[in-house]
């Protein structure tokens, strides 16, 4: 019997939209553009649309975790 092994080859989504990190992590699109235009979060420029790589946002969140 022959299994499917499609949906290992198929390489994870990298860059996010405004709306998409909304949906997907949560809090508002003012804080995520806040976040970009405050220089806190890295973004790329596609014609007018800003998107957010996923690694930078993992790392954003590593930075504004807190441990007590």
């Amino acid at each position: 019997m022959a299994t499917n092994h499609c949906a290992h080859n198929v390489p994870m989504k990298r860059l996010y939209s405004i709306k998409e990190l909304v949906a997907h992590i949560g809090a508002t699109e003012w804080f995520w553009r806040t976040q970009i235009w405050d220089g806190t979060l890295p973004y790329v420029q596609v014609g007018k649309k800003m998107f957010v790589d996923r690694e930078d946002v993992d790392d954003f969140i590593q930075r504004n975790k807190i441990k007590k």
